[in-house]
């Protein structure tokens, strides 16, 4: 599955659910807002720099300042507990933080002729690459939480195939996300650090995680971060081996038992 196909499974649910949500967002007003200046100063960065053999990069002081906006948790998604109304805000910000992803995995210095190299960019741009990751957890982690929050507010009548169908493709779309983190900490050339930011995201967001996803998807993404675990350092290990922990231990309530 493409990252363009994930990010339609999302659509899918926007469309088929959301007529009507009841309750109080938690993403800050502002918060989508924020994220789309964020972006468009990201893009006008990316824009300023035509044929050039890179992209901004976080350890440029002048461009390290404007990417961190575009990663700025506390301004775009506020604090938890997120509820039913904040989803469609959260289905925006995460699509364009899978643009910023895209631009970077799927970098080439000449388009026209050379096919991107995602294997080398992985590498190359693994600090952006990392944040952003990292942020997409967070928005999954948040995702869930708001479904959750949206499949307890319906009444018998509003309980219909079609949305618990669009309930099962968004989080389809949204496991898509944390299959790509997963297999991304499995990159030997992750250096240590970033080990260690991805990995302590999965262990933070374990438990709301655990509460979306059904026991089967549980199980394979405890299995892809094991597979990463000999290419760890040990602190990483530790938190991948936390995440586990809650994972494999929570309870399997609400939109987990939606098959």
């Amino acid at each position: 599955m493409t990252l363009r196909g994930s990010i339609g499974r999302l659509a899918v649910f926007g469309g088929l659910c959301l007529a009507s949500l009841p309750g109080r967002a938690e993403v800050p007003a502002n918060g989508a807002v924020y994220m789309d200046a964020a972006y468009g100063a990201v893009e006008s960065l990316m824009r300023a720099k035509p044929g050039t053999v890179t992209l901004p990069r976080l350890a440029d002081p002048v461009d390290g300042r404007i990417l961190a906006d575009v990663w700025n948790a506390p301004a775009i998604l506020g604090t938890a507990p997120y509820t039913a109304a904040s989803i469609e805000a959260l289905l925006g910000i995460i699509q364009k933080q899978t643009q910023v992803l895209q631009a970077y995995l799927l970098f080439s210095p000449d388009p026209a002729k050379q096919k991107p190299d995602a294997a080398r960019n992985a590498v190359e741009f693994q600090d952006e690459l990392t944040r952003s990751h990292e942020f997409r957890l967070k928005l999954v982690a948040a995702s869930l939480q708001a479904m959750n929050d949206f499949g307890a507010r319906l009444t018998a009548e509003e309980k219909t195939d079609a949305r618990f169908q669009g309930l099962r493709q968004m989080r389809l779309g949204l496991m898509e996300i944390v299959t790509g983190s997963a297999l991304a900490l499995r990159n030997p050339a992750l250096r240590p650090a970033n080990q260690l930011m991805l990995a302590r995201s999965f262990s933070d967001n374990a438990a709301a995680l655990a509460a979306g996803i059904a026991p089967l998807d549980r199980k394979a993404v405890i299995d892809a971060l094991q597979a990463a675990m000999p290419n760890l350092k040990q602190d990483a290990q530790k938190a991948i081996s936390g995440f586990a922990a809650t994972v494999s231990a929570a309870p399997c309530d609400g939109l987990c038992r939606l098959e």
